[in-house]
């Protein structure tokens, strides 16, 4: 690959592997759906040609505001919306595109935003209960919170974080609620501290703040429609890359590339989603098994060790 990322607020994950798979026409159009700050991006306008273009979608005016920046160095072609990667067809319509060579999404939370706080995605700093990372986000955090029931809030925790003791932290969270002791993430942490031990705290924190932050953003209904619709416009022999960070995510993934490449649709119907359009078989498999990090690249950026890259390519 031509370019080598500097030290920048995220270190793009799998990024070679992701390139060098996702381009295969210099002149292409090419879409990064989770622009974030650049990393893949730039490494994208590097690769191909001045008749080729990337188009970048990100919910967040600092990252996308920080890609601009760096991508101009390259006076290059490319154009850049604030905005969520569910909107991909209307993003694309505003610039008479229909279809594109190759799209990329890397699902995963950047380092910048996890240790700042923003949003109230950290455990580690205290912030009001919000997790809306986007102005199309329904309620924050906290408003669930006090509006769902144990049994609801228990639910979420367990079916979005896959944490066994989502029974015991739901009701230590409604205590704090109906003490009114649950505004901020410092009080989300002490409710969860007060029923699991120090050994595993850490790696339960994590799984309740996924779950609550992917069910604040609809993540996962979001997409799924995003990845029908990227199927979609796709041209053909044009690539769909798909990086992945847990294995909720990645098991939707996987199984929805599996449908589109056997033209059955039971599989994630199984799952509970719908598709919004009949499944057809009109994609091959580049990755029959995902392309995860290497050991040096884990020693670097020990965040990329869950990361798994799924490709597929229309037919």
């Amino acid at each position: 690959m031509k370019n080598k990322v500097d030290c920048h607020p995220h270190i793009p994950v799998l990024l070679d592997e992701t390139v060098s798979q996702l381009i295969t026409k210099l002149d292409g159009v090419y879409v990064d759906c989770t622009v974030g700050f650049g990393g893949h991006a730039i490494e994208i306008l590097s690769n191909i040609d001045r008749n080729g273009k990337l188009i970048g979608f990100d919910y967040d005016p600092y990252a996308l505001e920080y890609s601009k920046t760096r991508l101009e160095k390259l006076n290059s072609n490319f154009e850049l919306f604030l905005s969520n990667y569910s909107e991909i067809k209307k993003n694309l319509k505003l610039l008479n595109i229909d279809n594109v060579d190759g799209i990329l999404f890397d699902l995963g939370i950047s380092s910048y935003q996890v240790d700042s706080g923003y949003k109230g995605l950290s455990y580690q700093v205290d912030s009001p209960l919000d997790m809306q990372l986007s102005l199309r986000a329904g309620a924050n955090l906290r408003d669930i919170l006090h509006n769902s029931t144990e049994l609801e809030i228990a639910n979420i925790i367990y079916k979005y974080g896959e944490e066994r003791g989502s029974r015991r932290i739901a009701k230590s969270i409604s205590k704090y609620v109906k003490k009114n002791k649950m505004e901020t993430n410092r009080d989300l942490v002490e409710s969860i501290k007060e029923i699991v031990p120090d050994r595993f705290l850490n790696k339960t924190l994590s799984r309740v703040f996924q779950a609550f932050r992917i069910k604040v953003n609809n993540e996962l209904d979001n997409m799924v429609n995003a990845i029908n619709d990227a199927i979609d416009i796709l041209k053909p022999e044009g690539r769909l890359a798909v990086i992945t960070f847990h294995s909720i995510e990645d098991r939707l993934i996987k199984n929805i590339f599996r449908d589109f490449s056997n033209g059955k649709e039971s599989i994630v119907r199984e799952m509970g989603f719908n598709f919004p359009r009949k499944c057809k078989k009109i994609v091959r498999r580049i990755t029959k098994k995902p392309i995860c990090p290497t050991w040096d690249q884990i020693k670097a950026n020990k965040r990329c060790r869950s990361a798994k890259l799924r490709i597929v390519e229309k037919i």
